[in-house]
């Protein structure tokens, strides 16, 4: 059974928290994100937007599609006065990819990552708002392999080229000819090159396929206070 103390201490912090709930919406004060008390006694800590927890990609990231994310803390993460453990290493942090930057030849794409849910090796889950994925640069999104098809492009360019010179060979240069069938050559041939000019366009438009490879190191970026209780003060029910 919990000490008459600690049930006191817990609920004189869950009546403040409800005073200051009312107070700051009446202030129009967006309040941090809070776990659930239930899952925890004493005191939580306040962990500060744009604190960072460093992670490890634990799942291969394709550029073609959005997909799900999964990352590992590899560093634990303290409380401001570095006494306690807020999250610890070996928490799995999970979220969404999807594609971030424009199209077309030589435009390095990245890869955008949201994380929405953080769980703890003892069970304790916490919801995410929207926390971001950052490089080990502090840059938005991922960076890794990237194709960009320039044999592709070239290839087709070379091809493409070949068929449009034999379309101005058939046209006989830019010759003036009265005979109905060079007429007829001639305009096929430019409707050639003209179809062989538009499919280069398309090649050239392919985007640069990335791949995030596993191992990746992530850093996942708060974008807003959010309160948390010591590592040691969970009280998740053990389940058999």
């Amino acid at each position: 059974m919990m000490p008459v103390s600690q049930r006191q201490a817990d609920s004189s912090l869950v009546a403040a928290r409800a005073a200051g709930e009312q107070q700051d919406a009446s202030e129009g004060y967006k309040r941090p994100m809070e776990a659930n008390v239930d899952s925890a006694t004493g005191q939580p800590y306040l962990v500060y937007e744009g604190s960072v927890l460093d992670t490890i990609l634990m799942n291969r990231l394709d550029g073609d599609a959005a997909g799900a994310v999964k990352v590992l803390v590899s560093n634990p993460l303290y409380s401001h006065d570095h006494q306690h453990v807020i999250i610890p290493e070996g928490t799995v942090v999970l979220g969404e990819a999807k594609k971030i930057g424009a199209a077309g030849i030589g435009q390095q794409r990245r890869i955008a990552v949201i994380f929405h849910r953080l769980i703890m090796p003892d069970g304790y889950s916490v919801d995410l708002d929207q926390f971001h994925g950052l490089d080990q640069i502090g840059e938005e999104g991922l960076k890794d392999k990237v194709n960009n098809h320039y044999f592709e492009i070239f290839g087709a360019s070379i091809a493409l080229g070949v068929i449009s010179g034999a379309g101005e060979i058939a046209q006989g240069g830019g010759a003036i000819t009265t005979n109905g069938s060079q007429a007829f050559t001639n305009g096929t041939a430019a409707s050639v090159s003209q179809s062989a000019n538009t499919i280069l366009d398309r090649f050239m438009q392919i985007p640069p396929t990335i791949t995030i490879r596993e191992g990746h190191r992530v850093k996942v970026y708060f974008t807003q206070d959010l309160l948390l209780p010591a590592y040691t003060n969970h009280t998740i029910p053990q389940t058999f």
